[in-house]
């Protein structure tokens, strides 16, 4: 059965009769909402409280008999049904879904993805080329899958791990109360239960490994990611068969002499974080592997600043800060954070500094605000207030409709803070003029100049993205 390819806040009707069913599938998103876990996960998002305790998913929204994705982007396995849901940039009005190149759009989404700091993408990247596949989900399974399976190849992960067990001999350290418990008190005295430490395989980081990849086995379609995964549980037999989630991840210190596997535990980060993947009752029938696209679009942005230094004659007294510093609007009492999507502070000369907030949204051509939302401007004068900062820039990706990619900004902004004083002391105010410049990122590259070729791809958009950054970045 051919997917259902879904753009992002794009309505399609019908709904198909196979998502009918007695309102299962939106039961369904909205055990995944419920699901998700309540901290904060590799991209960095905190759940609101309040937003928490809803029960309603906000994935993909439905009216009569129609139905929309909102700003997620990815892939959803429900029964018989894979639906794709995609970018709205990538969006043309003439096309049908179906007349869509997927694969172009899916080496889009990987592209941005190899810029998010959080992860680290290894370099098989550019074995992509050679990939006939057209699902972003499965290209990501065969990256993780050839990785893993040549890391364990070369090393398969040991480390201490405490174990309290029952022994017919002292080995290690007498638990008195476990003795007493379990042993004593039972009539089992030749039992001696002890604690001590094991060095073995079987541990929590072999155990995320071990079910991240029969979780992904039972979703992947590709033949060669099903032989490498049941070769990476092969491998791992010998480890216990336990659920994981996202928390265990965290608590996993890998030693240095392990330094190559942290990509696999990168890679297990990204399938396990906030519902991404989701799962009924550990069977795997159902899945869903959603990413937020203002994440992505925030993240590519900081992670290719911070690897691609743009030029500057004092570039050396540049800091890059990304939702950071953490200031209060209010500082009496204190309410309301503040965090600025890029924080960008020179340190010798500070009228320099520049805040970048990214907006992942379409720009209209409407005067005199040029799609630039009121509650945008107002977020910048605050930022302007809080963080004394005169210069900012809104920046919004381009979309497939955008034939050129201009260097200058699409519009600017001067507002006058007649509350600002260069100097308490001096009779006569002077007035601050906070500047706010408009641009848009080109992240889209025609099908045309790449053909699907990955490092074709990544050649163009990185020359293209630099080139820009570097115009907002110094501007004339």
């Amino acid at each position: 059965m051919p997917p259902l390819n879904l753009f992002e806040y794009k309505w399609n009707k019908p709904l198909p009769e196979r998502l009918k069913t007695d309102g299962d599938f939106e039961a369904f998103l909205d055990g995944i909402w419920q699901d998700r876990p309540n901290q904060e996960n590799w991209y960095g998002n905190e759940i609101n409280k309040s937003e928490s305790e809803k029960t309603k998913q906000r994935f993909i929204r439905f009216r009569s008999n129609e139905f929309s994705p909102r700003n997620y982007v990815g892939v959803i396995h429900y029964e018989d049904t894979e639906i794709n849901l995609l970018p709205k940039i990538f969006y043309e009005e003439e096309k049908d879904c179906k007349e869509y190149d997927l694969k172009n759009i899916h080496l889009h989404i990987l592209y941005w993805l190899s810029y998010n700091k959080k992860i680290q993408f290894p370099k098989s990247l550019s074995d992509l080329d050679s990939i006939e596949i057209d699902s972003f989900f499965e290209i990501l399974i065969l990256m993780f899958a050839t990785y893993t399976r040549e890391a364990l190849n070369r090393v398969l992960y040991q480390n201490y791990h405490e174990v309290n067990q029952d022994n017919s001999f002292i080995k290690g350290r007498l638990d008195v109360n476990g003795y007493i418990k379990n042993n004593i008190t039972t009539g089992n005295w030749q039992r001696i239960t002890c604690d001590y430490d094991s060095f073995d395989i079987d541990n929590r980081f072999n155990r995320i490994i071990k079910y991240v990849s029969k979780l992904l086995v039972a979703h992947s379609n590709n033949d060669e990611s099903k032989r490498l995964l049941h070769e990476i549980t092969f491998l791992l037999d010998d480890v216990e068969d336990a659920p994981t989630t996202i928390d265990d991840c965290h608590k996993v210190n890998l030693n240095p002499f392990y330094k190559e596997l942290n990509v696999v535990l990168d890679y297990c980060k990204l399938f396990l974080s906030n519902s991404m993947v989701y799962s009924n009752n550990d069977n795997f029938e159902v899945f869903a592997f959603l990413l937020p696209m203002e994440k992505i679009f925030e993240d590519l942005v900081v992670g290719f600043i911070e690897k691609n230094p743009w030029n500057s004659e004092d570039i050396n007294n540049w800091k890059i800060q990304s939702q950071e510093p953490r200031l209060k609007l209010s500082t009496c009492p204190e309410a309301f954070a503040m965090k600025p999507d890029i924080y960008l502070t020179n340190k010798i000369k500070k009228d320099k500094n520049l805040i970048i907030d990214t907006k992942y949204k379409f720009l209209s051509k409407e005067e005199p605000k040029r799609g630039v939302s009121q509650s945008d401007m107002y977020q910048m004068v605050s930022y302007a207030i809080r963080y004394k900062v005169e210069n900012f820039v809104l920046l919004y990706p381009t979309t497939i409709d955008d034939s050129t990619n201009s260097k200058k900004p699409i519009s600017e902004f001067i507002v006058k803070d007649e509350f600002a004083t260069l100097n308490p002391k001096e009779e006569i105010q002077k007035k601050q003029k906070i500047n706010i410049r408009v641009h848009k990122l080109p992240i889209i590259c025609e099908h045309k100049e790449h053909k699907n070729n990955y490092m074709d791809l990544k050649e163009k958009l990185d020359s293209q993205i630099s080139n820009s950054l570097n115009e907002i970045l110094n501007p004339k």
